[in-house]
């Protein structure tokens, strides 16, 4: 806890994990505010770490990106690989 009782606010973060057949999966991991997405390797769902980072993606900088858009974010870059 800071100082006065205040808890520092951590952005929201949206996940989309990625099955790949014959091979490990992929989740893609968005926070607000950023300009890019982490492509992760693997189910990495609620790991914060910004080890094993594949790629990083461009996404819209303000506003919110749901998880449809990470989805289809996700499916384009498994796309081009």
């Amino acid at each position: 806890m800071s100082r006065g009782g205040v808890v520092p606010q951590t952005p929201p973060v949206g996940w989309v994990f990625l099955d790949r057949p014959h091979r490990e999966g992929i989740t893609i991991r968005w926070r607000r505010g950023e300009p890019v997405a982490d492509v992760l390797s693997g189910k990495r769902i609620g790991d914060h770490r910004r080890i094993d980072v594949l790629d990083r993606i461009p996404v819209a900088p303000t506003g919110w990106t749901d998880l449809a858009e990470l989805r289809l974010i996700g499916q384009r870059w498994l796309a081009r690989q």
